[in-house]
């Protein structure tokens, strides 16, 4: 059942992610991927990036990761990304492979 918020989004011909808050993830190739609306950074080393987003954490695993630029609301990581993976705080895993 939609929620409010969403049900708004889609009458007024809004992005969801926008009114509802929920992050984007936006891939170029397999070299760069940025984040927009992440609540915070949990954990970052060379071959993993934990983020925080909302009920959810996205894990971007790869080698050679670097944070090429952190903001507020949006973050770029650059390197050999492999995978991307949506889980939930409760680390049940909810996979979404690119």
């Amino acid at each position: 059942m939609k929620d409010f918020r969403e049900k708004v989004a889609e009458f007024c011909e809004l992005p969801k992610d926008f009114v509802m808050n929920m992050p984007r993830v936006i891939m170029l190739g397999t070299s760069e991927v940025m984040v927009e609306n992440y609540k915070g950074l949990i954990e970052y080393s060379d071959d993993l990036v934990r983020l925080r987003a909302n009920k959810r954490q996205i894990v971007i695993t790869g080698s050679d990761l670097i944070i090429n630029n952190l903001q507020s609301d949006t973050i770029f990581i650059g390197g050999n990304i492999i995978k991307i993976e949506y889980c939930s705080n409760n680390k049940e895993k909810n996979q979404q492979n690119f």
